[in-house]
């Protein structure tokens, strides 16, 4: 299992990292696609409860966000938000009178996937279009990746106090703060490789731990979200996609969070 899921991993950031690089209008429909795959894994974990969210909807509500940060001069955001919203609305409307009793719930579902999907997901866009994006949105996945291996490890090894075990039972403290401490050390040496590849003095040492630190400390939200959906359906994995590690909501969910936060900091304190 530990080989299959190296093996795994190997080959998804050797996939994120080519979209990265490519950036533009490739990246934006790779974003697209995997969204779109996780919008399919949440309403299957919340069908498994009884509800019915609609992911065709959920998928349009992710391409408005993914397509207003790529084409922000098209300023069609209000728009595409006041038209999916008459439309999810008309559908609950329809699902209501044939009798689905919990079509409300899935009028919720559906805003809710289609918002936290496509608005996390979308700050990659942004991270990438700013000066020196390459270099920071790598710098963000590494924080993320780090953070995660690091704190699997660690919790393995020396793990005793449960984080929130009614969520993820396998979270320690131990776990987590060797996440937050390897990953701050990591990303503040990694700056210094990108300047060796041509990055600006801005992409610094400093900025680089305190990325490592803020997305190390609040990124594994993303992850423990997800499981309380997953747990919420009673199910590990919301699917059986990726060998080693179920679906892609598994791999991405604290990518989504840190995304966000990593984009943030270095548009008021950097940028």
């Amino acid at each position: 299992m530990l080989k299959e899921r190296a093996l795994s991993g190997v080959v998804l950031i050797a996939l994120a990292i080519s979209a990265i690089l490519a950036g533009g209008n490739i990246l934006t429909l790779c974003l697209l696609a995997v969204l779109s795959i996780g919008t399919t894994e949440l309403v299957q974990l919340v069908a498994w409860k009884g509800h019915r969210a609609f992911g065709g909807l959920m998928s349009l509500w992710i391409a408005l966000f993914l397509f207003d940060r790529a084409f922000p001069h098209l300023n069609f955001l209000n728009l595409g938000l006041t038209l999916l919203l008459l439309a999810t609305l008309g559908w609950a409307v329809i699902r209501f009178r044939q009798g689905t009793a919990n079509a409300v719930t899935g009028f919720a579902l559906t805003i809710a996937g289609g918002f936290y999907l496509g608005w996390t997901g979308a700050h990659f866009i942004s991270l990438r279009t700013l000066e020196e994006g390459l270099f920071w949105t790598l710098t963000i996945c590494v924080a993320v990746w780090s953070s995660d291996t690091l704190a699997y490890l660690v919790g393995s090894q020396l793990g005793r106090t449960r984080l929130i075990p009614d969520i993820s039972p396998g979270k320690t403290w131990e776990g987590y703060l060797g996440g937050v401490i390897g990953a701050s050390l990591i990303t503040s040496l990694v700056t210094l490789a990108w300047q060796q590849l041509g990055a600006s003095s801005t992409v610094s040492p400093r900025h680089g731990l305190i990325i490592g630190l803020l997305i190390s400390t609040v990124s594994p939200l993303g992850d423990i979200g997800i499981s309380m959906f997953k747990r919420y359906a009673g199910t590990k994995n919301s699917s059986r996609l990726i060998p080693g590690h179920g679906g892609l909501l598994d791999r991405m969910d604290a990518l989504l969070i840190a995304g966000m936060v990593g984009y943030y900091y270095l548009d008021f304190f950097v940028i």
